[in-house]
């Protein structure tokens, strides 16, 4: 019996990989050894190229994305070398969309399995990794055909990691900077009552949270509602909890009514705002008005039980400057729980790069493809937004500091301009910035001595009220000592 070997290198220890476990349950029934071996990033490419050599598998199936690709391509040319029989099969988006460019610069690839895989991947082993057509693209069967990913053995060991889940696949929405946009990512569902048994099979072994990955979770009738009750009403006194990505335009009197009996930590929401712009909205076709997305985020906000992670995206055509510091501005008005400023990536096979050069767009050619520059920012100023992006989660996101932020931004004419004025400060002008308190404390305090020392005492008071928020009665840390 042959085995396969199907290999994820993940973003962080905690996460895992749906698309593995996809593939395997979809192989299910076919001659073979399918086994799942999952790295990080973070990890040594020897210490990757060894576990993957000592399985000794026939076939090594690896799945491509922007945060492995480049490593991948460091260890192509090694897994021919260690295993020079073995079958190298890859997927994913960063091999889907330039096959051929893949197999150009990689000739030992035997074959890429492009799009949705699941019924590419079953294709290859039927035929027993035979045949010389390289490139397989073959429809998927009907989503709500697809079978549970998981089963009992897979999730034995994920109680303490992230377990992902779809209850849909594609997107009804057209938004030029994502891969979900496509033509051939229509929108799929599974039916509610596959889905709650799914889920009960899952949630049985008491993950830590799970990851719905639907694109937009909310946007059909009553298919949420019918999954969010099922939760509230069976899992909402255990340890797990639940993440998804919803649109605010979808949110109706019937939803809140259903949240307002949410637990506090049991849900959170994360929520594409990407840009209050309409000519930046327009220009990538993201749908959505903000007066009426803020009123729903607001009120979403105002359960007071909700985690609420707010997303931006910096670097859209026709967002300046000016529309960047508005929308900014706009968020953490709303007071959410996270506020994630992300800069745009030029992905192959969106739109979006396909209309790069139409909007003055330059991006890095490998992997993540972030904006350099565009139209309406400059090289400079992306990189100024980088650093307020940085500040803003390391000070604003840890919740660590409410009331030294508050005193301070008193002392702006908004919060980009706080950031703004952090982010301007000379560099080399204290350690790297981490998310522990002492940390922050020390810019903060860099920040305080440095500009405001007529109203020194009062805002390094604020900042000891913060460290007794957080600090359950122990003594001054000593970064706030003497002072």
């Amino acid at each position: 019996m042959k085995k396969i070997l199907l290999a994820a290198i993940n973003a962080r220890y905690t996460h895992t990989c749906l698309a593995l476990y996809s593939l395997k349950s979809c192989a299910a029934g076919l001659d073979f050894e399918i086994i799942i071996r999952e790295f990080t990033i973070n990890q040594m490419t020897e210490a990757i190229l060894s576990d993957i050599a000592s399985e000794q598998a026939d076939v090594i199936a690896i799945s491509v994305y922007i945060w492995n690709v480049e490593l991948v391509k460091k260890i192509m040319p090694v897994l021919k070398q260690q295993r020079p029989g073995c079958k190298i099969l890859l997927g994913g988006p960063e091999v889907s969309y330039n096959p051929e460019s893949w197999l150009e610069s990689f000739p030992n690839i035997d074959f890429i399995v492009a799009g949705q895989g699941e019924a590419g991947f079953r294709r290859v082993l039927e035929n027993d990794f035979a045949g010389t057509e390289k490139i397989i693209r073959i429809p998927n069967p009907p989503f709500a055909d697809m079978p549970n990913p998981y089963t009992d053995r897979d999730l034995a060991d994920m109680r303490h990691r992230y377990v992902y889940y779809e209850s849909s696949r594609g997107c009804p929405f057209q938004c030029a900077y994502c891969l979900s946009s496509r033509a051939d990512q229509k929108l799929e569902m599974k039916k509610a009552k596959t889905v709650t048994k799914e889920l009960a099979m899952i949630l049985g072994h008491r993950p830590r949270l799970l990851k719905f990955v639907d694109r937009t979770f909310n946007v059909r009738g009553g298919h949420h509602r019918d999954i969010w009750n099922f939760l509230l009403e069976n899992y909402h006194d255990g340890p797990t909890g639940f993440h998804f990505e919803i649109h605010p335009s979808y949110l109706d009197d019937d939803d809140f009514a259903l949240l307002s009996r949410c637990p506090g930590g049991l849900f959170q929401f994360e929520i594409g705002v990407q840009s209050i712009n309409p000519d930046a909205l327009n220009a990538v076709r993201r749908t959505g008005m903000w007066e009426k997305d803020r009123a729903a985020i607001g009120r979403l906000i105002g359960l007071g039980t909700i985690r609420v992670l707010l997303d931006l995206i910096a670097g859209l055509p026709c967002d300046d400057m000016a529309s960047v510091r508005a929308g900014f501005n706009e968020v953490y008005a709303l007071r959410p729980d996270h506020i994630q400023m992300g800069f745009l990536k030029v992905l192959p096979g969106t739109e979006m790069m396909e209309r790069a050069s139409e909007y003055g767009i330059r991006y890095a050619e490998r992997a993540p493809y972030q904006v350099i520059e565009t139209r309406w920012l400059g090289e400079n100023e992306i990189r100024l937004l980088e650093r307020i992006a940085y500040l803003a989660d390391r000070l604003r996101n840890t919740r660590r500091f409410e009331a030294a932020l508050a005193g301070l931004g008193k002392e702006f004419d908004s919060p980009f301009d706080m950031f703004r004025a952090f982010a301007e400060m000379p560099e080399g002008s204290g350690p790297v910035l981490t998310r522990g308190w002492e940390s922050g404390a020390a810019f903060l305090m860099r920040v305080i001595v440095s500009r405001f020392s007529e109203k020194r005492e009062i805002l390094l008071d604020a900042l000891r009220r913060d460290w007794r928020a957080v600090s359950q009665d122990r003594p001054l840390p000593e970064v706030l000592r003497g002072y």
